[in-house]
């Protein structure tokens, strides 16, 4: 659906990936300034927040998808009849949408960004220095996929990498010992692969409740922005400090640094993600997490 947009006021925030230069009101093609191509389609919006103008009589519209971008992708002007495509068209904040709100963050999981393994490892780096940008840019649609991906690949790497060392001191004594070892050797490659299956389920396990019990607060507690799946998948995206696992022999003693630090990352998701304040955040997020460990404990005295 096409709208027509009302009166627009400029500012800078559409910049060229390459050289920063703005690109506000100006035909789709090579950067003025660096030459690097651009066009309207690289780039996701908010649905409504800017607008596309015809360069024969400068007639603007709305676009109306997901991504910001107009439907149909070519049309026929209504001003001046003249056969329109979206990646001709300069485009302008439309008014009431200024700054980061109008621009969607374009994450690092595009398909556009490589194989599987790149995408992976553009996540992580996204994860640990801006993962406040990262679940912002997470999609309303795949987003929750996206969060689980990434998260039960860190896992099983992170876990394979910390416990590598010791899997490898295993199958050496097996090795040199009798003729026993062979049958030893698999059975602990077996364990090893069910133990990493099921601390992988049980992560995920934990995660999903953790968020359903951060998101049902945000909900009870006032205005916020996003649904459930995003809540879920913020917490997911930002477990890039699960890394510090992989460090041999070290990373499992280093574990209230990671939960603190993935903690931190979390509460700072969503202050931007739902629009809230920090102390709601961290209340909302602080709560949760007291009521697993505390149960965690009592499950143990029980023992």
């Amino acid at each position: 659906m096409l709208v027509q947009a009302r009166v627009l006021r400029r500012i800078d925030h559409l910049k060229c990936p390459k050289c920063d230069y703005s690109l506000w009101n100006i035909t789709p093609g090579p950067c003025p300034e660096c030459g690097h191509p651009f066009q309207p389609s690289d780039f996701d919006f908010n649905p409504g927040a800017v607008a596309f103008t015809c360069d024969s009589c400068a007639q603007t519209y709305f676009g109306s998808s997901p991504r910001g971008h107009l439907e149909p992708k070519t049309f026929t002007c209504v001003s001046c009849d003249r056969s329109l495509d979206m990646d001709a068209m300069a485009i302008m904040p439309a008014e009431g949408f200024v700054g980061s709100h109008m621009l969607q963050q374009v994450i690092p999981w595009s398909p556009s960004r490589g194989n599987l393994l790149k995408r992976w490892f553009l996540m992580l780096g996204a994860s640990l220095g801006s993962p406040v940008r990262l679940a912002q840019g997470l999609p309303p649609t795949g987003g929750l996929f996206i969060g689980i991906i990434f998260l039960l690949v860190s896992v099983l790497v992170f876990w394979f990498l910390m416990a590598l060392p010791f899997v490898l001191l295993t199958g050496f004594a097996l090795g040199s010992g009798n003729g026993t070892a062979g049958p030893m050797l698999s059975q602990s490659i077996l364990s090893f692969i069910l133990v990493s299956m099921s601390f992988c389920l049980g992560m995920l396990t934990i995660t999903l409740i953790g968020g359903l019990l951060v998101h049902v607060l945000i909900v009870l507690t006032g205005r916020h922005e996003k649904g459930l799946s995003i809540t879920l998948a913020s917490l997911m995206v930002t477990s890039g400090p699960l890394c510090v696992f992989a460090v041999p022999c070290l990373g499992l003693y280093a574990s209230p640094v990671i939960i603190i630090w993935w903690f931190i990352n979390f509460v700072l998701a969503v202050k931007g993600v739902h629009g809230i304040s920090f102390v709601r955040s961290l209340m909302c997020a602080l709560v949760p997490v007291a009521m697993i460990v505390g149960g965690f404990i009592f499950l143990v005295i029980l023992m």
